[in-house]
Parts: structure tokens; C-alpha cells; sequence
């Protein structure tokens, strides 16, 4: 258990406390432990030591819930309501503790399949993998089939007694007991409007909302199900990923169309359910176009539409803070940027590492990009600026050149990763001749525009056409200070080729 020694890590697990948290039924402020004296940590170690000890039970597992409706939902059906759970500021502090005791042995169980709630993982790996698959499909005489699955409320659906069976072959007795202590008599009061209900009820399923520990939970659980599931499931080619997983939205990756049937029957043992009128049968073909607008963790698989799409987002997300904008000298311009960019060019660019563009298209962004960058310093007609010192006065750069840039940083992590994850298999798969290839001039893929971006250096010894090429940047990637080198490069050649129109050309 928690001995005396661990009072860095209760200090480490309560400096991961966020700021301008609400509290939950203890009324501790996340603030009062972080920037209080350091007796803290040894009063939060000795009252975890002395309850496990002593077997006394902690009253840190009541819980408070308010129900704020969804935007842009009606009012009145409960289904309309997002229940947002504030949690105890102890409990949160135990239980980061206990997420960072578990997750060595968690990693070890989990598949390579799985993205979410993991170190050096995120969404971008999954639409990289996705547009890999689309890339192979329109450069072969193949198509694939993508079958996503939805599950309905999976946080609030696991079994506890299930999950606490799986977890004592994973860790050690005295995490167990810990993760036992988290899940036993949790309570939830409701406040509505201001009140709270005098009788709580008791949650004996699911895991508890808000807490650092259960998304890892649930991916441990979700883990086991699917254990059972592979093994039902049509055999599909060698040379592609079987499955790509990001938290509860897993996807199936066959040469045919996958009987989710099957799928349903092993996951309602775990009490997962899946609403099968919203699973996804996805079809990657050249001659289809559906499949372009198919959207995989918030990102459409099709470039040209994700790239529309974000543009739309991100004007809905510049129109409203309209106010900010027009504020004039109320406001430095130098705040205004850091809103843009923290507010609306996030949006814009969202997973814009796997986007492969046209020339044409990265003007057209790049066009975009600076009316917004106008619209945000007051710039309007006829006022006239070059885009060099558009770009100056905003200390801002062509979006393309941060796409080519983050690009090219996510090719390399994704290729310094294990060989089996989703990504890695897409990419070596891409290579492997499973069709005949398609005649003329190849379209603007992702591995197209990685292999266009390498060929600028000046060495010339670079390029993505063959398995071969894959191995060479495997062992460049590794060395990261090669792999800045070679970025370094690639970023210096884009910046030479950008056309002279954009200094010439006058806004």
C-alpha cells in the first residue's frame, strides 16, 4: 500500500489536479492542495495508509451529479441531458495514483489496435491508418470493407464484478484493493437547480463519470470482450490491420462485409450493447464516393470534404466571437491572435497531418487562412497588405507550411512505433501488391504527398515508392535528431517553392 516514501507521489498526483474545477461533496478545491503547504501530502498519504490498515471505508465514493442539457437539443427528455459527475478531490488524487501504478501492466494487455486513453496515442493515428486504406484502394483494383460499431452508454454498461475478475489477472493484489476501494459504494446525489436530492442512490455498474481512472478501465474491459470476438471473425488479409479501436468506436477491416450479429451476441455477455442502426459499413473503393464523406474520429475520410468541413467549422467558430474581434483597441492584438489560435485555428486544423493536398488546394487554404488571420487584426477593404506582411504583423506562416510541418512529425512518430499498430501495418500493407494497379496518373494520396514532400531535399536519396523506402525511414525516425534534420529540410525546400505571387500579390 501507500507507505511514507510515497509522498512524492501524492504530491505528483495532485499537481495533475486542474485548476478552476468545481468541487465535489468535500468542498476541497483543487487549488487548496496544489499550492498549499507540503504537510498536505503527508496528510493525504497517512489518512489512505490508516483506512487500508484499518479497514475503515473512506467517504470519498459520494458523488454529485448535474444534468445540463445537450446544446442544440429540446428541452425536457431526460436523453437530451449530459450528466456531468463532480468528483471528490481525494478520491481524484487516489485515483491518479492508482492509474499510474496499473497502466505498466494495463499497456502489456491491451492490443495494438487500441488508440484511446494511451501514451503516445491519439486520433490522428486512426485517421492516418483510415486514409493509408482509402490511398491502397485507389491505387489497386480492391476494395476494402470498414464495419463500425456503436455502443451504446459502454461507460455506464460494465459489469464491476466482470471487470474486477479481469483485472486480478492483470495487476497486483494491492492495486486490486485499490481499484476495489474506487468502485465499491459509490453514491450519487442529483443537484438540480441549485439543490440537492437528501436521498442518494447507490451505482453498482459502470465506471464512475469523470474519474481518471475509467477510461482505462473500460479500455481493459472492452479489451477482453474483443479477445472473444476475434477469433469469430471472417479471416482477413495478412498484410492489412484487422482492427482500428479508439476507446468504444472500434472499426473491422475485411475484404468483406462482417456480420456485426455475431459481434452483438459476444459483447451483450459484457452487458456492452450495440445499436446496430448506427453501425457503419464503410466501402473503400475508386469507383464509390460515399465512402469520402464517412467520418472516423471527427474527421471525414476524403481530404478535399475533411478539409471543407473544417473550413465551415472553423468560420462558425470565428463568427462567434464577432464581439472579440470588433473590439478594436479594447483589445490587444496580440490577445486576439492567441484566441484565434487557441479558439478557431485548432478547429481549422484538426488532424491536418494525414490531409494530402493539391497545390491548388493548399492556395485555396492558404487563402483562407489569411482572410480569417484579416478578419481577426481588423484588416478590411480597402485596406491593402501583402500577404509577407500580413503574415509578419500576426507572426503567423502559410497554413500549408504547418500542415507539411506537422505532417512530417507524425510520419515520423507513427514510424518510430511498434510495427504492429493499425498505422504501421497500413502503411507496409500499401506496399504489398494484392490487385492489379490502376493505369495513369496516380491521384493525390497520402503516401503520394509524403513521397512528393521527401523528393524536394537536395540530396535526392529520399523518396516513399517501395517497402524498402519504408525500412530506410524506420531506421531514420528512430534517431530523432535525423529525423529533425530531415524535416528540417523538407520544411526549408517547401519554404523556398512557395510561390513569389504571395509577396507580389496584394490583398
Amino acid at each position: 500500500m501507500l507507505s511514507e516514501k510515497c509522498k512524492a507521489i501524492v504530491r505528483k498526483s495532485i499537481n495533475k489536479l486542474n485548476n478552476n474545477r468545481a468541487p465535489g461533496k468535500d468542498g476541497i478545491q483543487g487549488e487548496l492542495l496544489k499550492y498549499g503547504p507540503e504537510t498536505i501530502d503527508s496528510y493525504i498519504a497517512n489518512i489512505i495508509n490508516e483506512s487500508f490498515e484499518k479497514h475503515e471505508i473512506l467517504d470519498i465514493n459520494v458523488d454529485e451529479i448535474i444534468p445540463l442539457p445537450k446544446p442544440g437539443k429540446p428541452k425536457g427528455p431526460p436523453k437530451n441531458l449530459r450528466p456531468i459527475t463532480l468528483l471528490n478531490t481525494i478520491r481524484k488524487t487516489l485515483s491518479t495514483i492508482v492509474l499510474e501504478r496499473i497502466r505498466p501492466h494495463v499497456e502489456k494487455y491491451i492490443s495494438h489496435s487500441q488508440s484511446g486513453f494511451r501514451p503516445n496515442r491519439r486520433t490522428a493515428d486512426v485517421a492516418w491508418t483510415h486514409k493509408w486504406l482509402a490511398a491502397k484502394t485507389l491505387q489497386e483494383k480492391i476494395n476494402i470493407t470498414i464495419t463500425g460499431i456503436d455502443m451504446s452508454a459502454a461507460f455506464d454498461t460494465i459489469d464491476r464484478a466482470t471487470l474486477l475478475n479481469i483485472l486480478e489477472t492483470i495487476i497486483e493484489e494491492d492495486e486490486l484493493r485499490l481499484v476495489r476501494f474506487l468502485l465499491s459504494n459509490t453514491c450519487l446525489n442529483i443537484r438540480i437547480g441549485g439543490t440537492k436530492e437528501e436521498k442518494k442512490f447507490t451505482s453498482n455498474i459502470g465506471t464512475p463519470q469523470g474519474d481518471s481512472l475509467s477510461p482505462i478501465l473500460f479500455v481493459v474491459y472492452l479489451e477482453n470482450a474483443l479477445k472473444e470476438v476475434r477469433p469469430i471473425l471472417p479471416e482477413s488479409e495478412k498484410t492489412l490491420p484487422n482492427e482500428i479501436a479508439y476507446a468504444d468506436d472500434v472499426d473491422f477491416i475485411a475484404r468483406e462485409r462482417i456480420d456485426v450479429a455475431q459481434i452483438q451476441r459476444v459483447l451483450k455477455r459484457y452487458n456492452l450493447e450495440v445499436n446496430v442502426d448506427k453501425t457503419e459499413y464503410t466501402i473503400l473503393d475508386r469507383n464509390e464516393k460515399s465512402w469520402k464523406n464517412t467520418k472516423k474520429v471527427g474527421t471525414l475520410i476524403g481530404d478535399t470534404e475533411d478539409v471543407q468541413r473544417r473550413k465551415q467549422l472553423s468560420t462558425t467558430a470565428l463568427a462567434k466571437l464577432q464581439n472579440v474581434w470588433v473590439r478594436g483597441d479594447k483589445l490587444k492584438k496580440k490577445t486576439k491572435l492567441k484566441l484565434y489560435r487557441a479558439l478557431v485555428k485548432s478547429v481549422l486544423t484538426y488532424n491536418c497531418s494525414t490531409w494530402a493536398l493539391t497545390q491548388a488546394e493548399e492556395k485555396k487554404l492558404d487563402a483562407f487562412h489569411r482572410k480569417q488571420l484579416k478578419r481577426v487584426v481588423g484588416i478590411r477593404y480597402p485596406v491593402k497588405i501583402t500577404n509577407k506582411a500580413l503574415y509578419k504583423q500576426c507572426n503567423e506562416r502559410p497554413l500549408s507550411l504547418y500542415v507539411l510541418e506537422n505532417r512530417s512529425r507524425l510520419f515520423g512518430h507513427i514510424l518510430r512505433r511498434d510495427r504492429e499498430i493499425p498505422a504501421n501495418k497500413a502503411m507496409e500493407g500499401f506496399f504489398i501488391p494484392q490487385g492489379d494497379k490502376y493505369r495513369g496518373r496516380p491521384i493525390t494520396t497520402l503516401p503520394v504527398v509524403l513521397n512528393n514532400d521527401l523528393s524536394r531535399l537536395e540530396s535526392n536519396t529520399y523518396g516513399l515508392k517501395t517497402f524498402k523506402d519504408i525500412e530506410n525511414l524506420k531506421k531514420i525516425a528512430e534517431q530523432r535528431d535525423q529525423w529533425r534534420i530531415l524535416c528540417t529540410g523538407i520544411q526549408k525546400a517547401a519554404e523556398a517553392l512557395q510561390s513569389d505571387d504571395y509577396d507580389a500579390e496584394r490583398r
